[in-house]
């Protein structure tokens, strides 16, 4: 242990609880404020979505233009909520420090952890957004972008293909995806350029590491059997108490 340590762990046994709660108070409400926004981007999205799928498909002569300034929308929501969700990022990191570096710790009965209380300083005394924004879309695309963005472009296509009547051919579908002077080839394209780099945002927050103050999955070793995840959600394993038997001497 260095006298660094040594030094931080003396004083920093002396922090008051009261203190600490006040700040855990505050880095809380910070976060919850920012939660609320992400949520109130969703319901944007949601309701963009609902509105021009139904006004899309309401009668024939609807244009499918209606659909694609819906999948625009969207993916602008999707921005400003990467945006907020950087900003999320910042305060939870906090909030999580704190639980895991000071409270655990105090519920155990054991000295807070040094390291993280360290790290807490240095993020207060000089904070910095440390989550990328491709992180963030692709965490946001994961969590709630993901369906809407598939549900818009499943409805584009049922509309292209099945509106004013069924297509019979490319060439005709390619026709009917039209936008004004551009051509349908170009819009399809383009449109399906696009779904491809919200895949991979998605796919890759399947296998990335989640940000700190994201839920994570369960270990291997300690999944709940699928009746137990059904019919019992909080289940948690037992966990294994180390056995006292004495071993025997070995005779010779």
């Amino acid at each position: 242990m260095t006298r660094e340590t040594a030094k931080w762990e003396s004083e920093g046994a002396g922090i008051s609880p009261t203190v600490m709660a006040h700040v855990f108070r505050g880095e809380l409400s910070r976060s919850d404020t920012w939660r609320t926004r992400l949520d109130t981007t969703t319901n944007w999205a949601l309701t963009t979505t609902a509105a021009v799928i139904s006004f899309a498909f309401s009668s024939p002569a609807a244009s499918h233009v209606v659909l694609l300034v819906g999948f625009w929308m969207v993916m602008t929501f999707l921005m400003i909520e990467a945006r907020r969700y950087r900003y999320y990022d910042l305060w939870n990191r906090r909030v999580r420090l704190i639980e895991g570096g000071y409270w655990a710790p105090l519920l155990r009965r054991e000295s807070i952890d040094s390291d993280a209380m360290r790290e807490l300083a240095a993020e207060m005394a000089r904070p910095q957004i440390q989550l990328s924004l491709f992180s963030a879309m692709a965490t946001r695309m994961n969590r709630a972008y993901g369906p809407i963005l598939l549900v818009l472009l499943i409805s584009w296509f049922v509309k292209v293909y099945s509106h004013p009547r069924p297509v019979r051919s490319w060439e005709e579908f390619f026709e009917h995806a039209h936008l004004g002077p551009v051509p349908g080839a170009a819009v399809v394209v383009f449109l399906f350029g696009v779904t491809g780099v919200a895949a991979l945002a998605f796919f890759t927050a399947l296998v990335a590491r989640p940000p700190l103050g994201e839920l994570k999955p369960r270990p291997r070793s300690k999944r709940l059997a699928l009746w137990e995840m059904v019919f019992r959600p909080y289940a948690v394993p037992p966990t294994r108490r180390p056995s006292h038997r004495r071993e025997r001497p070995v005779e010779h």
